[in-house]
Formats: structure tokens, C-alpha cells, sequence
């Protein structure tokens, strides 16, 4: 009889054990995704998660009462009868106590860890949303009888923390490395798709994202004169195709406005065609304004296209919404895309476009931890900013755990590196 009231007290305390790892294992937001679709018990189970002293105390309290029962009930009547078996064997009589009281010890603490502890826990680990709402209910009962004991050592806990200059941690916000942590907890698990995972992923990344980062750069800008005539405003549109150039009075400082492609197609056939009278009034933005602002800008003003300018307000490039759109989703096939290509070698070497994006690089070599740059924004930029002046074709730079090479120049700009990893 006194066997199996151990056994069922060892099994109470795995269940105690299974229930506090599965509540503090939980995850908030499954909890309260269940308990929006109706069900109380994962109602009461984030109840217990948003007050976990309450439901630790009343756990500690079970299993230290446990512990003592199975005490009194081994050490009472298990010892008991168990030296009077090994008494019988005149060699160990003798010793029969000691004998008695140590095996009971071995044995009762290999079963309470074992059935009570280790074996619960994993199960509280693997399912923990689900057990945290089956025990919901029978805790909240125990926490509510046992709320005077709890209320004592709440209090008798706040009192020496405070003596030791501990204060209570109250931030329970998720910072984004946590955040991406889930998603990809998530996403590994298929309750999320990975195309939701990048979206996520990007919209963070956006948050990071400067103006400068995004825009296509003055150097490779193609603009219109306003005084082009029909002839060479077509050779122009058919030879780079965009969805909305700007127009220019000779040179592009002078900017007058915007016209898209489609008023062109419409409007340039006719004999009278003046671009002036269909231009569209410019945005303008910092270049270190941070990309989800310009985005605001774009839905405030119905203008989609912006023209970002330094502090001395010479134009630096232009950023469009399709810029913008392209880091939340992925590049979009867009008649105005001037890819900037990144090509593999081999493994280990790459023949990286000057103007190819900085972010994008460190995305596919897979640096992490870098979220802003010295004031660049492409790897042609990357490479100055390492050498400190204009390299020459040959000339070869060292970052991080790559070797970087200029393999072509454009004039001053930078056309092609060849980057090796070390």
C-alpha cells in the first residue's frame, strides 16, 4: 500500500514538473490565438503566463509538499521493512539500518527523477501550448487555495530581492532577433511559409534602410531635355525603358518635373507635343531619410517617384515606390529594372557589378549583424571606403574574411570586383 501512494505522489510531482515547463515554455501568441477562437482553458493558461509568480509559488508548494509525503512514507515504512529482509542475512545484520536507509534513498531518488522530472519535462517541452491548457484549470483551483501561502511567500521573495538590489524585470517586449527567431521557428515547423518568413525578413530590413540605399544613383539616371524632340525622346525610351523619366533643362541640377511612360506613349506622337505641359510636379526627400518614411511620403502625396537630395540640396539619384516595394517583396519584374548583377565563380570567389547594392551582398555572402553602412551604399562604395581614394584596375583591398579586387573601371566609378574568400 505504502508503494503505491510513493508511486502516485512521484507521479503528482511529474505532473506539477510537466505543468511549470510547459506554461514557461508556452508561447504567448499560440495561447492567445486559441484562446480568441473560444477556448477557456487556453484562456486560463495565458491568465497563469501573464502572472507566473503566482503559478511558480503554487507549483513549488505542491512539489515541496510531495517531497515531504514521500519522505515520511519511504523513510517510515520502506526502511522499515526493508531492514527487516536484509537483517535476515547474518553477514549484513549488523549494517541492516544503514543498508535499508540507502537504498531506499538510490532507489526513490532514481524514480522521482526520472518518472518525476525528466520524463515529464520532456513532455512539457514538446507540447507545451496544449498541456499548459489541460492543467490550466485544476491549477487555478490550487492557486486559489493555496493564495495565502502564496501572498506570504510573494512577499517574503519581493523583501530579500529587494535587500540584495534586485529589481522585478518588467520588460517582456520581444526584440527583433527574437522575433525572426520565431518566425523561423515558425516557418521550420510549416505553420508559416517561407515566403512569409522573407517578408517579414525585408520589412525589418526596410526599418534599417536609408533613402541613399534604395535610389537609383544619379550616374546611371537617364533623363530627358526638354527640348528633345519626339525622334530622340523615343530613341532614348526604347533603348532604356523606365516607368517614369524626369525632365531636365540641360543638365540634370536643372530638374522641371516628371512624365511617365505612359504620357509618352500617349501624348508624343502628336505633331504639337510640348513635354512641358505634362509634367508632373517632383518629390523631394533627404537621403538619409529612413525608407519606411518615404514610403509615407509616396501614400500622403499620390507621387511615386521622389528625387533624393544631400544636405546642399544637389540631387543625388531617385527613388521610386517600385524601390521601395522591391525590398518588402523581393525584386519585381519591371520593364524599369537595371539589374546589377552578381555572378559565382566558384565557391569561394564572386565578380560582383560596382553598383551592385551593399545590403544585397552581405545577404548573399550571409554576413549578418551589420544593419548600417560608413556612408555607402554600393560595393563600388564599399571598396573606397576600405582603400580611403579611387583604387586602379588590379588594386586589391582586404575586408572582413574577403579579399576585394578591382577588375574594371568606368572612368572613376568602379565597374567590376572580384571578391575572394580568404
Amino acid at each position: 500500500m505504502e508503494i503505491l501512494i510513493i508511486l502516485f505522489l512521484i507521479l503528482l510531482n511529474g505532473i506539477f514538473s510537466m505543468s511549470e515547463i510547459a506554461l514557461v515554455s508556452s508561447r504567448k501568441f499560440k495561447l492567445e490565438s486559441e484562446a480568441n477562437k473560444g477556448n477557456k482553458n487556453a484562456e486560463r493558461a495565458l491568465g497563469l503566463a501573464n502572472s507566473p509568480n503566482t503559478f511558480l509559488s503554487t507549483v513549488q508548494i505542491g512539489i515541496t509538499l510531495i517531497g515531504i509525503l514521500t519522505g515520511i512514507f519511504s523513510g517510515k515504512t520502506l526502511t522499515y521493512d526493508l531492514t527487516g529482509i536484509i537483517s535476515r542475512v547474518p553477514i549484513l545484520s549488523p549494517y541492516a539500518d544503514s543498508i535499508a536507509v540507502t537504498l531506499v534513498v538510490v532507489i526513490i531518488t532514481y524514480v522521482t527523477i526520472v518518472f518525476g522530472e525528466l520524463i515529464p519535462k520532456r513532455i512539457g517541452l514538446n507540447f507545451p501550448e496544449k498541456i499548459s491548457a489541460a492543467v490550466a484549470q485544476p491549477m487555478t483551483i490550487l492557486s486559489a487555495i493555496a493564495k495565502p501561502l502564496i501572498w506570504l511567500l510573494a512577499k517574503t521573495n519581493d523583501l530579500f530581492l529587494r535587500l540584495f538590489g534586485i529589481n522585478e524585470k518588467q520588460d517582456g517586449t520581444a526584440t527583433e532577433d527574437e522575433i525572426n527567431a520565431i518566425i523561423r521557428q515558425s516557418t521550420e515547423s510549416g505553420e508559416i511559409q517561407e515566403i512569409e518568413q522573407d517578408i517579414v525578413r525585408r520589412v525589418f530590413s526596410l526599418g534599417d534602410r536609408k533613402a541613399s540605399e534604395l535610389m537609383t544613383h544619379r550616374s546611371d539616371l537617364i533623363w530627358l531635355d526638354k527640348k528633345d524632340d519626339s525622334l530622340k525622346i523615343k530613341e532614348k525610351v526604347n533603348s532604356n525603358p523606365h516607368s517614369a523619366y524626369p525632365v531636365c533643362d540641360k543638365s540634370l541640377d536643372q530638374l522641371l518635373g516628371f512624365i511617365s511612360l505612359k504620357q509618352l506613349f500617349s501624348r508624343s506622337t502628336e505633331e504639337d507635343f510640348n513635354i512641358e505641359q505634362h509634367l508632373n510636379k517632383p518629390l523631394y526627400v533627404p537621403e538619409n531619410m529612413a525608407a519606411y518614411r518615404v514610403l509615407e511620403h509616396f501614400k500622403q502625396s499620390k507621387i511615386h517617384s521622389a528625387i533624393v537630395v544631400d544636405e546642399y540640396g544637389s540631387i543625388q539619384g531617385i527613388i521610386t515606390m517600385d524601390d521601395v516595394t522591391d525590398e518588402l517583396i523581393g525584386d519585381t519584374i519591371e520593364i524599369d529594372e537595371d539589374e546589377y548583377q552578381i555572378t559565382v565563380r566558384d565557391e569561394n570567389s564572386w565578380l560582383v557589378d560596382g553598383q551592385f547594392p551593399y545590403f544585397e551582398l552581405l545577404e548573399h555572402l550571409q554576413i549578418e549583424g551589420e544593419k548600417e553602412s560608413e556612408g555607402f551604399t554600393t560595393v563600388g562604395g564599399l571598396v573606397i571606403h576600405q582603400t580611403n581614394h579611387i583604387p586602379k584596375t588590379g588594386e586589391k583591398v582586404r575586408w572582413k574574411d574577403y579579399e576585394l579586387e578591382v577588375v574594371d573601371m568606368d572612368g572613376q566609378r568602379i565597374d567590376k570586383v572580384l571578391i575572394t574568400k580568404i
